[in-house]
């Protein structure tokens, strides 16, 4: 539920700071977002779901090293020049491959990063090119940036302190990203399985969610829901009980597809 509604349409959710603290990389996310307005990059990866335990007042701690973003390319106001010219100004440097076609999205400063990526489904008169790379298209990125909010919570920097307005997108569209990161990411599958857990028991309204559902969605989550089908599997054991059982229940529901009917033979027919 929103506790306010921004000019642009979308709800703003105040997150209060969890127990320690916003740690690592929260400064440099902050620092983006005083530098780049929210209005033009979405917050994916680790710190999305640190953002959403946060709201959900979920006692998990999701441990990531990288700022990891997508760019709200299909807005006229957000250009790749433009970004790369505001990561620069920070002292962030593109770092490429010596192969042309691999993709371009990581910027670094010293041992920090900031991966910048674009969605799956960007219109292709849309320049979506790093230093003649093509750019990282997130798999359901486009999904993801049609269920965005804004995470407004307060930081301090020494005597003063400000509000930060920060996109990610809606629990959903979490899931989503994760369900489709699970298929196509071999690498580190626990990691979107933790990922997956977490945000499930963020769900408040799993019946109004699934309503919520469209195109390739379900399938998606549908991936996550059958990998966790074992109430042991050790992702779950990130949870308390209470808020495993209300996870669990919540995956369930999404996963189904409140469509389909069981088929029953006529009478008569064998």
């Amino acid at each position: 539920m929103a506790d306010s509604i921004h000019e642009d349409g979308r709800e703003i959710w105040d997150v209060a700071a969890p127990q320690g603290g916003w740690g690592q990389p929260w400064p440099q996310c902050i620092e983006l977002a005083m530098n780049l307005p929210a209005q033009h990059w979405t917050l994916v990866g680790g710190l999305m779901v640190q953002l959403h335990s946060a709201r959900a007042a979920l006692a998990v701690t999701r441990p990531t090293a990288d700022v990891d973003i997508v760019l709200h390319l299909e807005t006229p106001a957000t250009t790749v020049p433009q970004v790369q010219g505001v990561l620069a100004g920070m002292g962030y440097t593109l770092q490429t491959s010596l192969d042309s076609s691999a993709p371009a999205h990581r910027f670094v400063r010293g041992k920090e990063q900031v991966d910048v990526m674009v969605a799956d489904r960007v219109a292709p008169s849309v320049p979506q090119r790093l230093a003649g790379h093509d750019m990282f298209a997130l798999p359901a990125g486009t999904q993801a940036l049609r269920r965005t909010v804004y995470c407004r919570f307060t930081t301090s920097n020494g005597d003063e302190e400000s509000d930060v307005l920060i996109s990610i997108p809606n629990v959903l569209g979490a899931l989503v990203l994760k369900g489709a990161a699970y298929r196509e990411d071999s690498r580190d599958t626990r990691r979107h399985l933790d990922d997956a857990v977490v945000l499930a028991a963020c769900v408040v309204e799993p019946l109004t969610t699934r309503e919520q559902m469209r195109g390739s969605d379900r399938s998606r989550v549908s991936s996550l829901h059958e990998c966790l089908n074992d109430e042991m599997h050790q992702s779950w054991m990130l949870l308390a009980e209470g808020e495993r059982q209300r996870a669990r229940m919540n995956l369930k529901i999404l996963a189904d597809n409140p469509q389909s009917t069981p088929k029953f033979r006529k009478v008569g027919k064998s």
